[in-house]
């Protein structure tokens, strides 16, 4: 018998991207494998059957509900179904769901009909208890997962009959539909516990299930032939784990493998040179951002201390020596290529630093250092990279700094203290949010779980609420401009750049372009 469990742990939750620049050794290894021409030579007609993914990074949780990272939700994506789904011209359509929900004529009652004989892959029914259950472990609090601030508006959820659902909004949340296109459904005979019952394992309704996880090396999916939409094209789909880019690569352009996301735009290219496929996903970003402690007592809890470093920042130089260029100045958390994103506000601080300005908020800041700041980059060559010309510019400014690269695991813990002063980070936006702008609430809103620094401001908060409920689209447009003004006054995370993602396919990949999403959302047009 199906039961509603509840289940209590805390949350300890990353989200990561990171693209490594290669250097000329790597660029060597491309050339050199180019000029022999090595590989398999695979025939440009062959079919494919058992495709190959190579990805940098694993999951280290296969938890749904734990991580919203794009090594975690390019795996997820594949096992998992959800009530809608996106379509890549930004619009939401029918997954789980029979049709588009029913909207009650004051926005807070959503009735959403299930397709008939959904399955999960151990062979059991989903039904309207299953999503009851799945909405109502993501909005305990104690659960902390990843859409705990995406159901702040739910009111209540019930299962009118086994095929019917009704979410009831204590206000009219004006983005509850691209929740439903985000949220991933657990069968409820499991239970959940938040990285413990899905960690290690699966049991979604997606394309593909899970057959094998080789922790380090790879994860194999086969195709799930129970799967209530459109049928894979492909027997299994492996996440092979591949770190260096430049064996990427060569992989790819010598048939080992079919996919390659996340590849250094500058070797676009050099790729298609090959014969094969690359492309850099303009649409497709990352935020560079610091999170600054706002812990009392911290120089970085002081608003104008924030600023001054915002316009000592060169973001021109990050963008060129860091990302080869595939990447832009930002100044907002709502980034470009985001809806409702006001590209004057996005370019408040500009790409070059403004001394005088960084020098007039420091004064008017009062803060006096008898130290030096301590930067924490995560662990990547381009984060590191770009917090050491950072450092740089703080100099110019007199302010002295260090930089040090740490993993999450490290640095998790003083970002939940406080004891820190900046931390700078990279999150991929449409992993987060879809193509919606409500990412932003996660981040910034002083009740939200997903606000890891504990930024704080009434005002910024009065603001969200506004924008999340508004009514019709001229409300929202000046709503997120009042956010965004906001934002560029207080900067609860210091924006730096968008970095742009590239990525390389096989020339036997046929019918493939890729996705908007940092998850592998055309994968099922492929074969």
């Amino acid at each position: 018998m199906k039961t509603t469990l509840r289940r209590r742990l805390a949350l300890r939750s990353r989200a990561h991207l990171h693209k490594v620049v290669l250097g000329a050794a790597a660029a060597g290894l491309v050339v050199a494998t180019a000029a022999c021409g090595g590989g398999t030579g695979a025939d440009a007609d062959a079919k494919i059957t058992d495709l190959v993914i190579d990805v940098s990074a694993e999951p280290d949780s296969l938890d749904p509900m734990y991580r919203n990272t794009p090594e975690a939700q390019r795996f997820y994506r594949l096992a998992y179904s959800s009530l809608l789904k996106w379509n890549e011209d930004k619009s939401v359509a029918p997954d789980l769901a029979a049709e588009l929900p029913q909207i009650s004529e004051d926005r807070k009652t959503y009735t959403i009909k299930l397709r008939p004989g959904l399955k999960f892959h151990d062979g059991s029914d989903l039904d309207a208890e299953d999503v009851v259950f799945t909405y109502t472990q993501a909005a305990e609090k104690s659960n902390g997962t990843i859409y705990l601030s995406a159901l702040a508006y739910m009111d209540s959820i019930e299962a009118k009959d086994a095929d019917t659902v009704v979410l009831t909004l204590n206000a009219p949340y004006a983005y509850m539909e691209s929740r439903l296109a985000m949220i991933p459904i657990l069968s409820s005979e499991a239970g959940y516990k938040p990285n413990e019952t899905y960690s290690q394992t699966e049991n979604g309704s997606g394309p593909f299930k899970l057959e094998k996880v080789s922790r380090g090396d790879s994860m194999r999916l086969v195709r799930f032939d129970g799967y209530h939409g459109t049928k894979p094209a492909f027997d299994s789909v492996t996440l092979k784990v591949i770190p260096e880019e430049a064996s990427r690569i060569a992989r790819l352009t010598n048939g080992e493998s079919h996919l390659a996301p996340d590849i250094p735009a500058e070797y676009v290219k050099q790729i298609k040179d090959r014969g094969h496929n690359a492309e850099t996903v303009t649409t497709n970003i990352s935020r560079v951002f610091f999170y600054p402690s706002q812990k009392k007592g911290q120089p970085t809890a002081n608003t104008d201390f924030r600023l001054a470093l915002s316009w000592a920042i060169d973001r021109g130089a990050i963008v060129n020596q860091v990302y080869k260029g595939a990447a832009a100045a930002n100044s907002t958390y709502l980034t470009p290529g985001m809806m409702y994103h006001d590209e004057t506000l996005g370019k408040t601080f500009g790409e070059k630093p403004d001394l005088a300005k960084a020098k007039e908020h420091l004064a008017a800041s009062g803060v006096t250092l008898n130290r030096k700041l301590s930067i924490i980059a995560f662990n990547s060559p381009d984060l590191v990279s770009a917090a050491t010309i950072v450092q740089s510019n703080l100099k110019e400014l007199g302010i002295e700094a260090t930089v040090e690269g740490q993993d999450t695991a490290a640095f998790y813990p003083k970002l939940v203290s406080g004891d820190y002063d900046l931390i700078m980070f990279s999150n991929a936006v449409t992993a987060a949010g879809g193509f919606a702008p409500d990412y932003v609430n996660g981040g910034l809103n002083s009740a939200s779980a997903n606000n890891f620094n504990k930024f704080s401001d009434p005002e910024m908060d009065k603001l969200l609420n506004t924008a999340l409920i508004a009514e019709t689209e001229q409300e929202r447009a000046a709503a997120w401009l009042a956010v965004q003004e906001r934002d560029v006054v207080t900067q609860g995370n210091i924006q730096i750049v968008v970095s742009q993602t590239s990525e390389a396919w096989s020339k036997n990949l046929k019918n493939y372009q890729p996705s908007s999403l940092f998850w592998f959302n055309t994968l099922l047009d492929a074969s």
